[in-house]
């Protein structure tokens, strides 16, 4: 294979693994996560940016709590699932990077 080939070759694997972490990236974006409230308080949803797209508490459960416990789990929850989504992310797009996605 000549010089000309090999790059040509090249540049066709580096456009495949671009379209491959975009897609990724994109599908990370989009994906939604449910993360639940401790002590059985509910569940929040985060997208794959990480912003919070609803709060559904359980009104039995909310009634156990103080409101400063209360925010205290909605608040941990809310940071640990924008957290989660993140790495999950992160990790998709390494993936693609590494080319083990296709």
């Amino acid at each position: 294979m000549n010089t000309h080939d090999r790059l040509y070759h090249l540049a066709k694997e580096i456009d495949a693994r671009v379209i491959a972490i975009e897609e990724a990236a994109e599908t990370g974006r989009t994906a939604m996560l449910t993360w639940r409230i401790a002590a059985g308080l509910g569940t929040v949803t985060v997208d794959g940016k990480g912003t919070l797209t609803s709060v559904d508490l359980d009104p039995d459960a909310v009634e156990t709590q103080t409101e400063a416990s209360l925010a205290h789990h909605v608040l941990r929850a809310i940071n640990d699932a924008e957290s989660e989504v993140r790495t999950r992310r992160d990790s998709v797009v390494e993936e693609a990077a590494r080319g083990r996605l296709r």
